[in-house]
């Protein structure tokens, strides 16, 4: 028996695949963990969707955003960029709780990891994800860092890049960390 989107759309909210949602009058803006990173947008009025993966809409990552959109897991974005560049507006609002931010930023980086060919996006996800680390000054986000830059290192060991991350993160794990 082959499963529903709505289904697989569940599977993919309770997995954490949703990083973020924004809402701009009728219309969640989302971007959603996959076999890449897709973009979404659903019209709440209407119904109608749009998903960047293969199927174009109508798929698991729309129904994910709309169980993250019931379950109140989303960003109230009456700015007129959310429909220009809703990601930006997202990451305005995970900036106020760096702890949050750095977990999307994480469950993103990992996501790259997976699929990046060129090493490029994962090399500034691993730059931004970095500066949230520091500045939310949590340490155990220095772990999964690490684990991460191990498998960068180990996929891409050419990178001229990679040594100045390691810098970065050795840096990182001297400065002043946050108790739980």
């Amino acid at each position: 028996m082959v499963e529903n989107a709505e289904k697989k759309g569940e599977r993919y909210f309770q997995a954490g695949k949703v990083l973020w949602v924004v809402k701009s009058g009728d219309v969640l803006h989302s971007k959603v963990l996959g076999t890449y990173p897709y973009y979404v947008r659903v019209n709440l009025l209407t119904g109608e969707n749009l998903c960047t993966c293969p199927l174009g809409g109508d798929c698991k990552h729309v129904h994910a955003v709309l169980k993250a959109y019931q379950s109140g897991m989303y960003f109230d974005g009456g700015s007129s960029l959310a429909p220009v560049n809703p990601e930006a507006l997202a990451w305005e609002f995970l900036r106020e709780v760096p702890e949050l931010a750095v977990e999307v930023a994480l469950k993103e980086l990992f996501n790259a990891l997976g699929r990046d060919e060129s090493g490029s996006e994962t090399a500034m996800l691993f730059l931004r994800t970095l500066e949230l680390v520091r500045k939310s000054g949590r340490v155990e986000f220095l772990h999964p860092l690490e684990e991460a830059l191990e498998e960068f290192s180990r996929v891409f060991e050419d990178y001229p890049l990679i040594e100045k991350l390691e810098r970065e993160l050795e840096s990182l794990k001297l400065t002043p960390k946050k108790a739980l």
